[in-house]
Order: C-alpha cells, then structure tokens, then sequence
C-alpha cells in the first residue's frame, strides 16, 4: 500500500471509531436513562438456544461488562476478544489523536493485518475452548468467569 493511501486509510478508521464513541456513548445514556434491561429472551443467543453449542460472540457482553467494571482479567477470561479489541482501540485513537494535536510531530499508531489475524485466533481459541468445556465437561465457562452461573 502507498503511504498516502495508508494515512487515507487510518483516518476514515479514526472517523469511524469517533462515531462508534458516539454511538456507545448514546446508547450508554439512553439504556441508563430509560432503565432499558439488556438480558431476558430478547438478548439471548439464538445459536446457542437452537444448538445448544456456543457461538463466537457468546460471552462478548458479558466481558464488555466486565471490562466497564474494571475487573480485566475475568473480561478476558470470558471472552479474550473484548479486552484485546478495546486495548487495540485505544491505542489507535489516542495515538491518532495525538498526532492531530502534535499535527504530524508524533505519528499515530499503523493498521498492519496482524492485529486481525491476532483476533481471530483468539476468537476460534475461545470458542473452541467454550465448547469442549461444555461438550466434555458440562461447564459453561462463561458464566463461571462471570459469575453468573
């Protein structure tokens, strides 16, 4: 890739992480204003209800719940995706962030491929590991990282 399409690159994903702040910071607002519940059937896995096995995402919010609640390790334990996303997340925007307020002086943090390929080994370990425990032993991992079982 050429540079100038490289920084093009970055900062449409800058663009699109500010939304997702905004977006998360709106949601965040109106489930608390509004006491909206976000568990019951509505939010249940419907692979996980129609197989019975854990899907990649199982457990997702419960570590984003978990990580908001500054408790990282069981985050990760639960789902090592979320912890792993957001750390790479933040270092992206306040490095980027930093440059635009050193205007170039401190460049800001490069997309390279391997932090994709990172979180899809992570992703199939986790759901891999979640599935023999529940196949093998009956354990449903994350709801014992979580403590909610």
């Amino acid at each position: 890739m050429t540079e100038k399409k490289e920084r093009g690159t970055e900062r449409t994903l800058y663009r699109l992480g500010l939304a997702a702040i905004l977006v998360i910071a709106a949601a965040t607002f109106f489930i608390r204003h509004f006491h909206i519940s976000l568990s019951g059937p509505l939010f249940a896995c419907p692979i996980r209800r129609l197989t019975g096995l854990f899907c990649p995402g199982c457990g997702g919010s419960r570590a984003f719940s978990l990580l908001l609640h500054g408790k990282f390790l069981r985050s990760f334990l639960c789902h090592p995706l979320v912890p792993y996303g957001m750390a790479v997340f933040a270092v992206f925007m306040a490095s980027h962030t930093l440059e635009i307020f050193t205007r170039g002086k401190i460049q800001g943090m490069t997309y390279r491929h391997i932090y994709i390929k990172i979180a899809v080994v992570l992703l199939i370990l986790d759901t891999l590991a979640k599935n023999a425990a529940w196949l093998i032993f009956h354990v449903d991992l994350t709801a014992l990282v979580s403590g909610t079982f």
